[in-house]
């Protein structure tokens, strides 16, 4: 609403369409912020619970609060299941999960008075703090209450796994046969790698594709167009080989006219070693895929061979800016955030910023696009990292798996089954990967970095050597 209202007005006067969207989404995002700091705040901690704003007032230790729940009509009829906790003055909070319903008639607090219930989005999530914290286990049914999550092997949780049985141990073989394994495995690598590419290829949007063809055709011509999509595909299976590999579902890959193509994981990651790995997989498999044509122009002399791999390695190294939700950003963040969550969302906070100077310097509208994108994955950000941070005070988290917190949710929200639950349950799993995401040790921030510093300067170097030849000059006039 914000990016339309900045058109509306900016248009007139004739400011460029994407800069006044992305102002105006700016300025309605601090707009929103200022509202929600100055409004009614739930605060937790391990030791007490605080609301901050209205006129509730409450603040007490958990051990002295107690918990209730009840079915209240809404405005437009219906009926909401919440849940109200009190303090020893008597003051109370009531909340619930309303799903952008109408909100519910005032109930009445421990003290008598008329409390508002209030929509909570992690209503569940304070639910089992308070549940846990209090502690009020008695508010759950017999069948929950003393159930627990059964525990995952050592495998599933990165210890070493169970002793395999001794193996006889093969026979030598001769040169030949040795070589023959060798050619034997390498082949079978590249037919898993074929396979799973056609697997990806299979998920992507066939129309959105043929569109960012179409789009590269056009504006520059079909051989070109080839040459784009081609890199995108390698670059993009990078990402998609390297989620495979580490257990991440992917949902598919993605192909956007004047914007690129994406790989797009259902998971979170697990650790910030797991997302750098994931982050400059796409990148060192497209920059592979650049030496390509790189070696042909040094055996064939073909300035169109030049051309191609310089737009390759140009590809790659925009990838690499430091800026969410870019490959480099994410690498970035995976730096930041092993450090502290706060470093990590200053980090992120401050890159957009200066891809929206770098973009309006520069003239590059698709910076202003990627800030908008890395604006909108910083409030997934966010929320999941407050969710991180609510399941970090649960005492004991394994006695909560998926039954109790459907039936948690349905205390305070929506009923089982449900058509949000499975939306409610991904967002759950991103959390709690949120909450127990490993951070990067020194040593290991220090060999992604020169991992990550390395491929840059090499794609700089290609560009670099390239700079002379025609058709390649114009990818590397770029850097200038």
């Amino acid at each position: 609403m914000g990016a339309a209202a900045g058109l509306g007005v900016a248009l007139p006067f004739g400011v460029p369409p994407i800069l006044a969207a992305l102002f105006g989404g700016a300025a309605a995002g601090i707009a929103l912020a200022v509202r929600q700091a100055a409004g009614l705040r739930v605060v937790a901690d391990e030791e007490c619970l605080a609301v901050r704003g209205g006129s509730s007032g409450l603040s007490s230790r958990w051990q002295d609060l107690r918990i209730g729940f009840g079915l209240v009509e809404r405005r437009d009829g219906g009926l909401q299941r919440y849940a109200v906790v009190a303090d020893p003055q008597g003051r109370s909070f009531a909340f619930a999960e309303m799903g952008g319903g109408a909100a519910a008639v005032p109930v009445r607090g421990a003290d008598g008075r008329p409390v508002e219930v209030v929509d909570l989005r992690e209503a569940a999530l304070l639910l089992a703090v308070a549940v846990q914290r209090i502690p009020s286990w008695e508010t759950l049914p017999e069948s929950i209450r003393h159930e627990r999550v059964p525990e995952a092997s050592p495998a599933a949780l990165g210890g070493p796994p169970a002793p395999a049985a001794a193996r006889r141990t093969p026979p030598r073989a001769g040169f030949w046969g040795m070589l023959a394994t060798l050619g034997s495995k390498v082949m079978g690598a590249i037919g898993k790698l074929g396979a799973g590419a056609l697997k990806v290829a299979k998920t992507a949007s066939l129309p959105w594709a043929a569109a960012s063809a179409a789009t590269y055709a056009i504006l520059f011509s079909w051989k070109f167009a080839l040459a784009i999509m081609v890199q995108l595909f390698v670059h993009e299976y990078g990402h998609v080989h390297a989620m495979r590999r580490t257990g991440m579902r992917v949902r598919g890959m993605y192909f956007l006219p004047f914007v690129g193509a994406l790989a797009v994981t259902d998971d979170s990651f697990r650790s910030r070693r797991q997302q750098a790995y994931v982050a400059l997989s796409g990148p060192i498999w497209g920059s592979l895929l650049a030496l390509v044509p790189a070696a042909l122009y040094a055996w064939t002399r073909d300035p169109s061979w030049a051309a191609v791999a310089a737009w390759w390695a140009l590809i790659n190294l925009f990838n690499l800016l430091p800026i969410a939700p870019l490959d480099g950003g994410r690498v970035m963040q995976a730096f930041a955030f092993s450090w502290s969550s706060n470093v990590g969302f200053a980090f992120s906070v401050m890159a957009l910023l200066a891809a929206v100077a770098l973009g309006a310097s520069m003239g590059f509208s698709l910076l202003w696009f990627v800030a908008l994108l890395g604006t909108l994955e910083l409030f997934a950000e966010a929320q999941s990292r407050a969710g991180g941070m609510a399941l970090r005070l649960l005492p004991e988290p394994a006695r909560f798996g998926r039954a109790q917190w459907v039936y948690l949710r349905a205390v305070v929200g929506p009923p089982p089954g449900s058509p949000t639950e499975p939306l409610f349950l991904r967002q759950l799993e991103r959390q709690e990967r949120a909450a127990s995401a490993v951070p990067m040790r020194a040593g290991e921030a220090i060999r992604w970095g020169i991992a990550y510093a390395g491929l840059a300067a090499a794609l700089v170097l290609v560009l670099w050597l390239l700079r002379h030849v025609p058709g390649a000059s114009a990818a590397a006039g770029v850097l200038t």
